[in-house]
């Protein structure tokens, strides 16, 4: 009995030395299952020496001896986290000091966490305990010491769940980041017709703009990186592969601040499954690409161009791979996210629209480079994602080794922290009236934006979003084409609160259902009527009239000259004129009186 007792309090001091010795230092998320596989490993052997005779301790004495020494190492764990980690003068619920279950638990309810972590600011301040390593700081000095270019921090251990597959985003070494990012070279999409045959088909129908612009986005980001596409625009559907995506992005959301139970799911049969189809179907994709090289180079020719130039060791394969994952996954979510609450706010509000249609049609074209000289375009997507930035929750980091200041507040080192950009975006300190959309603050009233630094939807530093060219690209052409063609209103039965209500927080922001009305000259296909010896033309840039020879009959069949007005040029035909100079114009001023006496003719 006595022999028992001593045999169960050394099994306990070696639980506490465990924890003390070596679980209180580095990082152990990525090697969970090797930890199991080693406990479980001792437990076995020492149980098989039980049976064999070969040690006079029975099993039961065993299994008490595991459980002491267990129980010992969470109980030390739990009081340090407690009472004497290095965080433990942090705000914050004192369930989140112990385990990262409760963050993780507030993640899971309905995936908001980006409200969830506002909250707990808005309850203890600036600085907030998440777990027993995590900080988040919602504090504008922060934004910079963190994630600035001179910041010492590094990516935090969320960046390991995709281990052993590392693609550039993921990387966490500085100086690999920058030699792999060499590989990228973004190009021009022709997907946008695709999206404009959709609406067309639609027009004058509730219009799911949050599902469309993830199929956009997705068939652009396979095109650009392996010159093929799923087709989900053409055919209207989900392909496969996006459903398995999206899942494995909800995965990854509920282990957000559990890296360590990740490596687990990836080990186990039947759970692992959706994340080995997905890796089957990224293999066949680089496979396939690498067998064949397409005419005109793609985002993977580059790639592969800087992967045949290096050793091709096993590592370099699998950050192959990783690559692939990175261009299909991070090049899609956040920018349909981006476009879906761009016109989230233009179906609310019809006089920002019409200003927004009236700048392009002063436009000479609608290519990227004249769309870049509009800035109430880029006004409105910069304060479209202040408001519900594509990565809401921020993304990790961790301090140095020596610890970091921000400001006149030092932050212990081997930290995990990250600055929410959803609360950030909305501080008061950076920018008034934070709650509002005044696309405005970006151009004509400057004094709204009271510290432009906190502003970084595509990250910043040695880290920052490199396809940020591409997402930018992608939403001038987006908005400036579709406005160009349509009008559009709000769904009836559509309420804004709804739509953010049902948004979710899964490291990209996965929107709701966006039912959009589209309306106006994009279905009109007259593009050119006779009246009289006065030709009317529908251009571009609005409408010109002229006494020229006019191809076009007087009235296409089936419609009235005053439909075609009123479809083709009403009622945005006012704001197109002036940016015309057709008020002052001789064939303008009859186009105008044309316009204003065509409801009365009897056409």
């Amino acid at each position: 009995m006595e022999s028992t007792l001593i045999l169960n309090l050394l099994a306990a001091i070696s639980g506490v030395l465990t924890h003390i010795i070596i679980f209180r230092r580095g990082e152990w998320d990525v090697v969970s299952p090797s930890v199991f596989v080693f406990y479980s490993t001792v437990f076995a052997a020492a149980a098989l020496l039980s049976y064999s005779n070969f040690v006079s301790t029975p099993l039961s004495a065993i299994s008490q001896m595991a459980g002491f020494h267990v129980a010992a190492l969470y109980s030390s764990m739990l009081v340090y986290r407690a009472f004497f980690h290095r965080l433990s003068k942090y705000p914050g619920p004192f369930l989140a000091r112990l385990t990262n279950f409760y963050i993780t638990a507030l993640s899971v309810k309905r995936l908001h966490l980006f409200k969830e972590v506002q909250q707990l600011h808005q309850q203890y301040g600036d600085y907030v305990r998440l777990g027993p390593s995590e900080i988040s700081i919602a504090s504008p000095e922060a934004v910079k010491a963190i994630y600035g270019t001179q910041s010492p921090v590094t990516k935090g251990p969320w960046y390991t769940l995709l281990e052993p597959r590392v693609p550039l985003f993921m990387a966490r070494d500085k100086q690999e980041h920058a030699r792999r990012r060499k590989g990228y070279d973004p190009r021009i999409t022709k997907a946008i017709n695709q999206l404009l045959a959709a609406i067309d088909r639609s027009k004058g129908q509730a219009f799911d703009v949050s599902k469309w612009f993830s199929y956009f986005v997705f068939d652009v980001m396979e095109d650009l990186a392996f010159n093929k596409s799923s087709n989900m625009l053409a055919e209207g559907k989900e392909a496969y592969v996006f459903k398995t995506i999206r899942t494995d992005m909800f995965n990854i959301a509920l282990f957000t601040h559990m890296p360590w139970l990740l490596p687990f799911i990836k080990r186990t049969p039947i759970l692992n499954w959706n994340y080995y189809e997905f890796l089957g179907w990224i293999q066949k994709l680089v496979d396939e690409r690498k067998q064949k090289e397409p005419e005109q180079p793609d985002i993977f020719s580059w790639i592969l161009a800087a992967y045949n130039k290096g050793p091709k060791t096993k590592r370099d394969q699998l950050n192959l791979h990783g690559d692939a994952q990175l261009i299909v996954i991070a090049g899609s979510d956040s920018v349909a996210a981006a476009l879906t609450h761009i016109f989230f706010h233009l179906a609310w509000d019809p006089s920002l629209t019409r200003r927004l249609q009236a700048e392009f049609d002063a436009l000479p074209d609608i290519s990227h480079d004249q769309l870049m000289t509009v800035p109430l375009l880029d006004a409105v997507i910069n304060e479209a994602m202040r408001l519900d930035p594509p990565v809401p929750s921020g993304t990790q980091r961790v301090t140095p080794p020596e610890g970091l200041w921000i400001g006149d507040h030092f932050v212990p080192g081997d930290t995990i922290v990250q600055v929410p950009s959803y609360t950030i975006f909305r501080d008061e300190r950076a920018f008034a009236y934070p709650n509002d959309f005044i696309p405005e603050r970006w151009t004509t009233r400057p004094e709204l934006v009271r510290d432009k630094s906190v502003y970084i939807p595509f990250n910043t530093g040695p880290y920052a979003c490199v396809g940020k060219r591409l997402a930018m690209l992608e939403l001038r052409r987006v908005v400036g084409e579709i406005l160009l063609r349509y009008d559009l209103t709000i769904a009836p039965g559509q309420t804004k609160q709804g739509f953010l209500d049902g948004k979710q927080d899964t490291f990209t922001t996965v929107s709701a259902p966006l039912p959009v009305i589209f309306y106006g000259e994009g279905a009109c296909s007259v593009t050119s009527f006779r009246v009289g010896t006065l030709c009317v033309r529908r251009t571009h840039t609005g409408a010109e009239a002229g006494n020229v020879p006019c191809p076009a009959p007087p009235c296409p069949a089936g419609l009235s000259l005053s439909s075609i007005i009123t479809t083709c040029y009403l009622p945005r035909s006012s704001g197109r004129l002036r940016s015309l100079g057709c008020e002052e114009g001789k064939w303008g001023s009859r186009l105008l009186l044309l316009m204003l006496l065509l409801p009365m003719l009897p056409l």
